[in-house]
């Protein structure tokens, strides 16, 4: 089984968007030699590509997990659904970008027209050359407005940048571009792995204790005119709302063709994974006609849910970088749709990974409203800087409570009690 991670989302047109973050590290900033834009062009600072414009500058490659070939590709989401891939023509078509010719050539991506001459058509092609080419391997171009650069990370199709790119190619690339993509371009950690023979460069078990729920897996080819984007649900699909992660499970993105679970639509093959449980991925899938695709990509996903992804704040100053900063006595942050399960009390404890220069404050989890029934609270520690963080826990009451709910962090303590990161329910 091969392993990997990424996320994708869709309206009228597609926007292929990809965020590799940099976890546990204080730069989260992007070197200024993978993309150099031209002046004026705008680059969002955060929470990876704008459904509207915008490429994020707040991520790099995972020092925690890496591109490993054991425990597969650690990254984040960001295809936004919006801008770049027609949804009605494929990508191929009349966008300057052609399967026949390497990507390096002036036939296989042209430098005067289609992509390369757009924000979005430029944000698009460095997901490509992320998903086609490997770690250390890059894509030039040099067009009217500069120079750009796009590094590789997953290695799918490395003879693609000088030859042409054939049907598995093509359906390589496309799982990993789907797999990357999320309605809202939401930056959100998540693993990819695959059982496919093709796709074994992302990596062959997953890490069932850091990713530890199957949200499902993806397949097609984004190629084709019109394009086939397919998607079946994994056993915990039911928690990506909550991590804000969309359509792979069956929310807000219409123009994939749902397939059912992966399990009836797939067959798949596990490993066992370092916390002992079945990592289940898929080695081929079937489309509604059939057709058997036989280079899925599974994508798996954290129960930490990345404070700066907040539904809704009150009082807090600042949500950058994916965490939540100055917040104080009485501030308080939301997250919806937090599952809480089917039975009753499955959900005991509370964990908030924090920053903080003082000792004492609390954080507490309440249900449905910030003055809602307590389900548990965690007591921050110093960290000597808002660089370091620590692991704050609680254990929580949770009996009687089934299904998805809001859940509110409320503080309480200081004016400004640091730096929150992640809360975990579990």
């Amino acid at each position: 089984m091969n392993r990997s991670t990424s996320n994708l989302s869709l309206p009228t047109r597609l926007a292929l968007v990809l965020a590799i973050p940099l976890f546990g590290c204080a730069n989260m900033g992007e070197s200024t030699a993978d993309v150099v834009e031209a002046e004026g062009e705008a680059i969002a600072s955060e929470n990876g590509l704008s459904t509207s414009n915008g490429l994020s500058t707040s991520n790099g490659l995972s020092t925690s997990n890496g591109l490993s070939t054991s425990n597969g590709l650690s990254t984040s989401n960001g295809l936004s659904t919006s801008n770049g891939l027609s949804t009605s023509n494929g990508l191929s078509t009349s966008n300057g970008l052609s399967t026949s010719n390497g990507l390096s050539t002036s036939n296989g991506l042209s430098t005067s027209n289609g992509l390369m001459t757009t924000i979005d058509g430029r944000n698009l092609v460095k997901y490509i050359a992320k998903c086609a080419l490997p770690t250390g391997a890059s894509l030039s171009k040099t067009t009217t407005t500069g120079i750009y650069s796009f590094q590789g990370a997953v290695g799918a199709a490395p003879g693609w940048l000088n030859n042409a790119c054939d049907a598995a190619c093509q359906e390589k690339i496309s799982a990993c571009l789907l797999a990357l993509s999320n309605r809202d371009a939401r930056h959100v950690a998540v693993e990819m792995v695959s059982a496919a023979p093709g796709l074994s460069m992302i990596g062959a078990t997953g890490d069932d204790i850091t990713y530890p729920n199957q949200e499902g897996a993806v397949f097609g080819n984004v190629f084709v005119s019109p394009p086939k984007m397919f998607t079946c649900t994994g056993t915990e699909s039911n928690k990506a709302e909550q991590v804000k992660r969309y359509c792979i499970d069956d929310v807000g993105c219409d123009l994939f063709t749902k397939v059912g679970s992966c399990a009836a639509a797939c067959t798949q093959t596990f490993t066992v994974g370092p916390g002992g449980k079945k990592i289940y991925s898929a080695v081929s899938c079937k489309d509604p006609s059939g057709k058997v695709w036989t280079n899925p990509i599974t994508t798996f996903l954290r129960n930490k849910m990345e404070a700066g992804n907040t539904d809704g704040a009150q009082g807090i100053l600042s949500t950058a970088a994916y965490s939540v900063t100055q917040a104080g006595n009485g501030d308080w942050f939301r997250m919806n749709d937090v599952q809480f399960g089917a039975v009753g009390g499955a959900l005991k404890t509370f964990q908030a990974t924090v920053a903080s220069l003082t000792a004492g404050n609390t954080i507490e989890a309440r249900l449905d409203s910030a003055d809602g029934r307590l389900l548990g609270k965690v007591t921050t520690t110093a960290t000597g800087n808002l660089g370091t963080y620590a692991v704050a826990s609680g254990t929580m009451d949770t009996t009687g409570i089934t299904g998805r709910h809001a859940v509110f962090f409320v503080i309480r303590g200081g004016s400004d009690i640091g730096t929150i990161s992640f809360v975990e329910l579990k």
